[in-house]
């Protein structure tokens, strides 16, 4: 390092060097990062600087309590650590419009980061807004001791973050649990660290949507599963049709659901068994028969009855479906319905000969 290189940092780091000097020094790349840290910087200065990419200018820009709280809200949530060590900090906190307690891009930021420091997320959840709140709730790193006090937070979502949260102990899910708002007990029931004591009793939940959400829970026992199929809410036995754990027994009890709806979502269901797909395709609703026809796995056996079906909508989907066989298309080219026989056209099974029949017939 040359002497004269060595005076000029002297200068940048000296906090006597005057703010019309140090905006010179600034321009000296060298040099960007030691008039960043310096007090007496101005604040014109400061601002230029902050335009820079360089990351140690940036940094030390965070650090400096003169930088202007524009430059500190655009970029504090970048260096938090640098952030929080800024004895503007301790002021702000002394100051009625302090920026770490209003919802801006700082703090919405900071909340979310899961490297902001933890003392700095303890100022953060006393904010006004409780969207910051919120955030500070989802954020990963939050400790359990803050949690606790989120828990109890005047605002649902606040609550509701906490209940979603990897960290959350079972007591502190016990007591979400019985949380005066659905949608707080709804993520308890969605949160992996529940456990099976806890989704028992939320199965006996006043809210329907919440015991739903239980239904569908994966991790549930089949014994909750039986209870719930004989829900007096037909919303409830609709999740246990849908479920991928469901028991073919309970399968079979929901297929003669006397709600419609219950059996549509039986007739839609991954796991269902071709045996109650033949049963629903003979149902009563023309809703449940035409899920049956939309699957691609309902098997050609099961499409060539529903092909015949007196609803033009069945017809309609059979001619769309993919696992409708050649034999079947050809049956259907006939249709006297336009739509029907479009779709045959539009079916990539359709042979080059079916097409050229419907060619004449399809406009």
């Amino acid at each position: 390092m040359n002497n004269n290189l060595l005076i000029l940092q002297q200068e940048a780091i000296n906090e006597n060097t005057s703010p019309e000097r140090l905006d010179e020094l600034a321009d000296i790349s060298e040099l960007a990062h030691l008039v960043a840290e310096n007090v007496n910087s101005s604040p014109e200065t400061l601002t230029k600087l902050a335009e820079n990419s360089n990351e140690d200018i940036l940094k030390a820009l965070v650090s400096n309590p003169s930088t202007p709280t524009e430059i500190l809200i655009k970029l504090g949530d970048k260096f938090p650590q640098e952030l929080v060590n800024n004895p503007i900090v301790d002021l702000w906190l002394l100051e009625d419009d302090n920026p770490l307690y209003c919802y801006n891009q700082l703090t919405a930021k900071l909340a979310r980061n899961p490297n902001t420091p933890i003392n700095l997320l303890k100022i953060l959840i006393q904010s006004l807004d409780y969207r910051v709140r919120r955030e500070v709730a989802s954020n990963r790193n939050t400790p359990i001791d803050l949690l606790e006090k989120l828990a109890t937070d005047a605002h649902k979502d606040v609550r509701r973050n906490v209940a979603s949260s990897r960290n959350i102990p079972v007591n502190l899910l016990e007591k979400l649990a019985t949380d005066a708002h659905k949608d707080v007990r709804r993520q308890v029931v969605s949160n992996q660290n529940t456990p099976i004591s806890l989704l028992e009793k939320l199965a006996t939940d006043a809210d329907v949507s919440v015991r739903c959400m239980v239904a569908f829970n994966e991790n549930i026992p089949i014994s909750l599963l039986e209870k719930f199929a004989m829900d007096a809410d037909a919303n409830v036995r609709r999740e246990v049709a849908a479920g991928l754990n469901t028991p073919v027994n309970l399968l079979e009890k929901l297929a003669t659901d006397t709600h419609k709806d219950v059996r549509r979502e039986l007739a839609s269901a991954v796991n269902t068994p071709i045996n109650l797909l033949e049963k629903l395709a003979t149902d009563t609703d023309v809703n449940v028969r035409l899920e049956v026809a939309n699957r691609k796995n309902t098997p050609p056996s099961i499409l060539e009855k529903l092909a015949t079906d007196s609803d033009l909508l069945i017809r309609r989907s059979i001619a769309s479906n993919t696992n409708t066989p050649v034999n079947l298309l050809e049956k259907l080219a006939t249709d006297a319905d336009v739509v029907v026989r479009r779709n045959v056209a539009f079916n990539t099974n359709a042979t080059a000969s079916l097409l050229e029949k419907l060619a004449t017939t399809v406009q």
